[in-house]
């Protein structure tokens, strides 16, 4: 998946907004079984897309917490097909102002959500995703390994893995914080 943005929106964003965490954050891991509410973000490009997620989701609703999930979907033309193929809330660089900051409600409030863990599957490498990721009020992020990345526990998971095995290893890591 590759996505190209503005050159001038980006540098004016970055300028501007920054890609920067909270003053004073503190990662606070915890393990699935303990975490009270769980976010999981992921980007879609593809039915596959949907299904890794659908696959995640359908983890995460195993345990305990709540689990709130929000989908970009790279190509806005497709929302409405994607988003009649799923029960997740879908948005598009539609729902971001001009320097990718939140504009709608719905994504501003998964930020301020404070989720015990919040897993990405694939989005990081968006800048509105990855720009949302360091706003987040999330107490542990997980994501894949990548320079410069939001997260506090990055996993390196050869492409050839699927989805299931990068599940398999967040759960793996996490049960090492307990």
């Amino acid at each position: 998946m590759q996505k190209r943005y503005n050159p001038i929106r980006l540098k004016l964003s970055k300028m501007i907004v920054g890609e920067h965490d909270a003053p004073n954050r503190l990662a606070v891991p915890c393990t699935l079984e303990k975490a009270a509410r769980v976010g999981l973000m992921f980007a879609v490009s593809s039915d596959a897309d949907l299904a890794d997620a659908n696959y995640v989701y359908s983890q995460l609703s195993t345990f305990k917490a709540g689990v709130s999930v929000l989908g970009y979907v790279l190509n806005g033309k497709e929302l409405l097909a994607y988003q009649q193929q799923s029960h997740f809330n879908l948005v598009t660089d539609a729902d971001f102002d001009f320097l990718y900051r939140p504009k709608n409600a719905m994504v501003a409030d998964f930020a301020a959500t404070p989720f015990d863990i919040l897993i990405d599957i694939n989005s990081a490498q968006f800048y509105p995703t990855r720009l949302l990721l360091h706003r987040t009020a999330a107490k542990f992020r997980i994501g894949r390994f990548a320079d410069n990345q939001p997260f506090d526990l990055m996993l390196s998971i050869d492409g050839t893995k699927d989805t299931k095995y990068y599940f398999e290893q967040i759960q793996f890591y996490l049960k090492k914080f307990n």
